[in-house]
């Protein structure tokens, strides 16, 4: 079978196969499609994505840098046969999406047995009708104003993609397009006119994106001027902190999370307001604008979702059945409860309220518009029941004025506006051990006291490096300054008691990492 003949077959195979796979996409729960699984607990893995997103182990590649830049900041739809799946946009801003196209750049792992060969390809307005006629390429394709809209745009092609790659992926479309795709094999390696053609129609596309190509390779070219520090580490650390590799192959790269790095769904209904839950759907605000796990800059990212699929995840996210309601609490216990947050509790040490208070936790400012009464309370009550990941200790509040604050959490639906951290300036880093995750976010990771929320605090987090004055104090006095709290010991009321969450050995454990830090012994007097 060879010539026209040959062609017009696999037009007709191609066409069928794009409507078979339609077919199924269409029976896929648009939960799974989108790999809400992948990040969240609650929710089966999905690996209908690792089939479907790039493999980004030889992106640097395969991109043009430029593209690659601007993709990252405003993603936009490229393939149309993969149902609702889609890149969501994690908000990153220049410097960061910088730093990750400069990682992304980096990765040159190609599959076993490839390679991609420099090829010279100079740009021609020549090469249309080998697309759309000889080929019939738009049978799945649209370029310039005609054929189907049934896989990737061709206008742009040149724009996303290297013309050497191009080249390859023409030749050997099986080693880098999805088993599953009807992306037919058209050349043959060797074949002198086969090869002068690919190379007349990559020109051709290469021709149709030069005015972009200039566009995009400016504004890539102000952010390399404005930021000359930023490196691929900084996006290495980006890509691993946002779980990429939970949708995107990435040979050669450890993973941050070994299973997820977003809240459980199971019970969402039972946490969270219908209207709120609706509404954070369409924009997915910050809730922990240092990430899920604190340190690690996770993000929701913004799926822009339609409202049907907005209104089908929220039917799969079920019903929610706490019917507890608290009641409107006067001016002046409101006032009562203001104060003891501020003053007493150790709330703020984590959690803001009305712009003062750390950033590590959620924004207590509006949380009544977010959370249910019933979860206030049970968050409040036995925090590590519903919330067994959270580093939020349980704090002892009388159960006298423990209605009260739990009303005035409920009745708190002022305005915030809270922003996720820069990935640049609060560089994340892996949570691989207990410090890490509880202590860091305050003392930082070296003890120093420079954690990223000591700048939130009205006074500074406690330097463990500072030998001179840890030698002062017995074990006893660090090992009760972390059971009780600061306010117990006459420090500042930020420092939490822990005791509700630490059991002895492990704060056992937290003395000796200190003594590490300072590198001094207690207190002769303390010894005996």
């Amino acid at each position: 079978m060879a010539g026209n003949s040959f062609k017009q077959y696999l037009i007709i195979f191609i066409s069928f196969s794009f409507i078979q796979s339609q077919n199924v996409l269409k029976t896929i729960p648009i939960i799974e499609e989108l790999g809400c699984g992948n990040c969240h607990s609650g929710v089966n893995v999905s690996t209908i994505l690792l089939n479907r997103a790039p493999d980004l182990s030889y992106a640097g590649l395969k991109y043009n840098e430029a593209f690659l830049f601007d993709y990252l900041k405003s993603p936009q739809k490229i393939r149309y046969n993969i149902g609702n799946s889609r890149m969501p946009n994690f908000g990153f801003s220049d410097d960061e999406a910088l730093a990750l196209t400069k990682y992304l750049m980096s990765r040159n792992i190609l599959p076993d047995g490839t390679s991609i060969q420099s090829k010279s390809i100079k740009s021609n307005n020549n090469g249309f009708d080998l697309i759309h006629q000889e080929y019939q390429c738009t049978a799945c394709h649209t370029l310039n104003g005609v054929g189907q809209l049934k896989s990737t745009d061709l206008n742009t092609a040149s724009v996303r993609l290297q013309n050497n790659w191009l080249y390859d992926l023409l030749l050997n479309p099986d080693l880098y397009v999805p088993k599953k795709s009807p992306m037919p094999k058209f050349f043959e390696e060797g074949d002198l006119n086969d090869e002068k053609n690919i190379t007349k129609m990559i020109g051709f596309l290469s021709h149709i994106s030069k005015d972009k190509m200039i566009e995009l390779e400016r504004e890539l070219n102000k952010s390399k001027q404005k930021y000359p520090k930023i490196s691929k580490k900084n996006g290495k650390n980006i890509f691993l902190s946002q779980n990429c590799q939970a949708c995107h192959k990435m040979n050669g790269e450890d993973n941050w999370f070994v299973s997820h790095n977003a809240p459980d769904l199971t019970a969402q209904k039972m946490k969270t307001k219908p209207i709120w839950l609706m509404n954070y759907l369409k924009s997915t605000p910050p809730i922990r604008p240092n990430g899920y796990f604190p340190g690690t800059g996770s993000r929701m990212p913004n799926y822009n979702l339609t409202k049907v699929e907005i209104e089908k995840i929220y039917t799969w996210l079920g019903k929610g059945n706490l019917k507890t309601k608290f009641k409107t609490i006067s001016p002046f216990q409101s006032q009562k409860v203001n104060k003891l947050l501020n003053d007493h509790y150790s709330c703020l040490g984590c959690h803001q309220l009305n712009g003062r208070g750390g950033k590590i936790g959620p924004d207590l400012s509006n949380v009544g518009n977010r959370l249910t009464d019933g979860y206030i309370k049970m968050a409040i009550e036995m925090p590590h029941m519903v919330m067994p990941e959270s580093i939020m200790p349980k704090i002892e509040i009388p159960q006298n004025l423990l209605p009260l604050v739990q009303s005035f959490l409920s009745n708190n639906k002022n305005n915030n506006n809270v922003k996720y951290a820069n990935l640049i300036s609060t560089p994340p880093y892996k949570i691989d051990n207990a410090y890490k995750s509880n202590c860091a976010p305050c003392h930082g990771l070296k003890g120093d006291g420079f954690g990223f929320n000591a700048s939130n605090l009205d006074v500074s987090p406690g330097n463990f490096t500072d030998g001179k004055k840890i030698s002062l104090r017995s074990d006893n006095a660090l090992y009760d300054t972390i059971y009780g709290g600061g306010r117990i010991m006459n420090k500042n009321h930020f420092m939490p008691p822990w005791g509700q969450k630490f059991d002895k050995k492990e704060i056992v454990e937290y003395v000796s990492k200190i003594r590490k830090f300072c590198e001094c012994e207690p207190p002769d007097w303390s010894k005996n």
